[in-house]
Formats: structure tokens, sequence, C-alpha cells
């Protein structure tokens, strides 16, 4: 049998048993007692919470970023090298 063949089903199969856990995974969780449900919509709420404060600090990271280079530009007597410098590393 061709390797690439051999791969491709490997690969499907092994989604197809990734497919398999996740349904019972969530096959799990439907059966879970009141308080296991509550902890893990807690769980995913604090998570979820994490991630929105998260992508507020990398956009403002970026913002900033974007608002010192642009300062830096408009400074006067700065050279190629230095606006290279800090194109690398800010």
């Amino acid at each position: 049998m061709d390797p690439k063949v051999k791969t491709g089903i490997g690969a499907a199969q092994k989604g197809m048993q990734a497919v398999k856990v996740g349904k019972k995974a969530l096959d799990m969780k439907k059966k879970l007692p009141g308080e296991k449900k509550k902890a893990a919509l807690k769980a995913a709420k604090k998570a979820a919470k994490k991630a929105g404060k998260l992508a507020l600090k990398a956009e403002k990271k970026e913002n900033r970023r974007v608002r010192n280079k642009k300062a830096v530009k408009n400074g006067k007597g700065i050279g190629r090298v230095a606006l290279a410098l800090w194109d690398r590393f800010f």
C-alpha cells in the first residue's frame, strides 16, 4: 500500500477516535450531578473572563506599540539604524 494512503487512513482513524472520545465526554457531562455541573459552568465562566482580559491586554499592548512607534518616527534626529532596532525589539 502507498505510504501516503496508509498515513491518510491512519489520520482518519485517529480523527474518528477523537470524535468518539469527545462524544463520550459530552455524554458524561450531561449525566453529571448538579454540583459538578455548577462547578464546570463556573470554571467555564472564569476561563471566558480570563480570555477576555488577556485579549484586552493584548489589544492595549498593540495600540501602545503603534503609538510609541509613531512617536519615535516623528522624533527628530533618529536614524535608520535606531528605527530598525525599534522595529525588531519593540
